[in-house]
């Protein structure tokens, strides 16, 4: 309880910076670059300026825009001292993240409850450019820290996470991106080899992290869950290559170890003898973000992925039985786990080149291509509006709507459930999960971002055996992000790490 008021009181001690416009000051420091939540010009400008700006999962931005081009960012930032600029300037980056997001369902769900979660992850990037004159060469590596049990695991039921910071139920320091990073032909192609987060790779737009759900931060729900890719911090063993086609295309191929036995452990068995297959996805996108040369910047991405690992069949026992009803082993099935998507964003509105503010919207279509998942389809749409106030051009204002439709085989296995757990009913079979939020914009590296989250038709795939139908689901949510490396003035880690 003193853990919770303590959490509270902090939280309304920092809404309180609300009534407090944005300062623009400059310093005679380099400018610090934006992470997680940051608008969208500010992104892109990061994604420019540090092409590895995304190094704590491997993503790389394809589009090689001219550093030269991008907009210097004003957000009111801390100074960076001698022995950071050192650091830098010697080939060292130090990234290291607290999130904490706390989320109660008032109404709907299994049951309703509040749980607080969050992660600590601390790593560093090491450019052997600089260090040992090794030309493009680099090497990068995280820890992660995770804590707490989320919504939708003990109380929502959901599949779609009230808490997208939700990552790992098993709270121990645990090993996860551990690489070594290539490039070559004047950068337009770039090889990465390791212990490898893959979900990270693909699937990312620069807005879709602004919300404090899983719909689509920092991919969508089921790029995340259906896909045999996996979730930092349980890396496997992986390569990804990324060719730049054009200044403003790329292709993106990655191959990448299915093993079950990551999760639970320290990330140091890096054994393969416990590996079930091997996930390959591919993914081409179109990218023109330079907000100095185009008005209205876009991206467009589309990919496809197929998982050898074998599943587990959705409500099949090993003796061919409906699992809701009789229970025992799941059975398996070995048909290919793999699916396609697209997505893309683009900027609609700019009143003023030399600001921040603007209007994004976005969208995206996951498919999946076999029955033997939970979802099936995933639809999704939204908007990120930075600077709402003219007075705070760095807040932003986002939503995103989601559509999942469930599995035939996963709809029959909670109805058997609940029937056996004494109650009755069918799950609809699609649902529509949204979620409102405004980041406000501390400082650079330190955002606060409450959030408003209703579920229409919720599934109840995380707690199958209940008797409760659940009933349209309403949560209200706050994530606090403090971005440590950002605040001493180290270049940002990715929104997804």
């Amino acid at each position: 309880m003193k853990r919770l008021i303590a959490r509270k009181s902090l939280y309304l001690g920092l809404v309180t910076t609300l009534l407090v416009p944005a300062v623009h000051a400059q310093t005679a420091q380099p400018a610090q670059n934006g992470g997680p939540n940051t608008n969208w010009a500010d992104a892109y400008a990061v994604a420019q300026t540090e092409p590895q700006q995304n190094i704590g999962n491997g993503t790389v931005d394809p589009s090689g825009t001219p550093v030269g081009a991008q907009p210097v960012s004003k957000e009111r930032a801390l100074p960076r001292s001698v022995l950071v600029q050192k650091l830098l300037d010697d080939g060292v980056n130090i990234r290291a993240n607290e999130i904490d997001q706390y989320a109660k369902n008032t109404t709907g769900g299994v049951r309703q409850g509040s749980r607080n979660v969050g992660q600590f992850y601390i790593g560093a990037d090491f450019d052997l450019g600089k260090i040992f004159g090794w030309s493009g060469a680099s090497f990068h590596f995280t820890a992660y820290r995770d804590y707490g049990l989320s919504l939708n695991t003990l109380d929502t039921g959901t599949y779609t996470k009230q808490q997208y910071i939700y990552k790992n139920p098993y709270t121990r320091w645990h090993l996860g991106l551990f690489s070594y990073e290539q490039k070559l032909m004047d950068d337009r192609l770039d090889i990465q080899v390791g212990r490898l987060g893959s979900t990270t790779y693909f699937g990312h737009l620069v807005v879709n992290c602004q919300f404090v759900s899983a719909n689509t931060c920092g991919e969508p729900r089921m790029l995340v869950s259906e896909t045999g890719l996996s979730l930092l911090p349980s890396a496997t063993w992986g390569t990804n290559v990324k060719f730049k086609t054009t200044p403003n295309t790329y292709v993106d191929v990655g191959v990448f170890e299915v093993n079950p036995d990551v999760q639970p452990s320290n990330g140091l068995d890096w054994e393969i003898k416990h590996s079930t297959g091997y996930t390959l996805p591919i993914e081409f996108g179109w990218v023109q973000n330079d907000p100095k040369t185009v008005q209205y910047p876009f991206e467009l991405k589309g990919g496809v992925y197929g998982s050898t690992a074998p599943l587990t069949d959705i409500n099949e026992n090993t003796k061919g039985q409906p699992l809701g009803t009789y229970g025992g082993t799941a059975a398996t099935d070995n048909h290919i786990r793999d699916g396609f998507y697209i997505m893309g964003d683009k900027v609609i509105w700019r009143p003023d080149p030399n600001s921040p503010r603007s209007f994004n919207v976005f969208g995206g279509w996951v498919q999946q291509l076999e029955g033997q998942e939970i979802m099936r389809q995933q639809i999704y749409g939204g908007f990120v509006m930075t600077g709402p106030l003219a007075f705070r051009p760095y807040d932003t204002l986002g939503l995103n709507v989601s559509s999942f439709e469930l599995t035939q085989a996963e709809q029959a296995y909670l109805a058997e459930a609940r029937k056996k757990a004494g109650g009755s009913g069918l799950n609809a079979r699609h649902q529509l999960a949204s979620d409102l939020t405004y980041t406000i914009h501390l400082i650079k590296g330190l955002e606060l971002t409450p959030s408003l989250q209703y579920i229409v038709h919720p599934d109840n795939s995380a707690i199958a055996k209940t008797p409760v139908l659940p009933k349209n689901l309403f949560v209200y949510a706050i994530s606090l992000r403090v971005d440590f490396g950002v605040l001493m003035g180290f270049r940002p880690a990715a929104a997804s790490d």
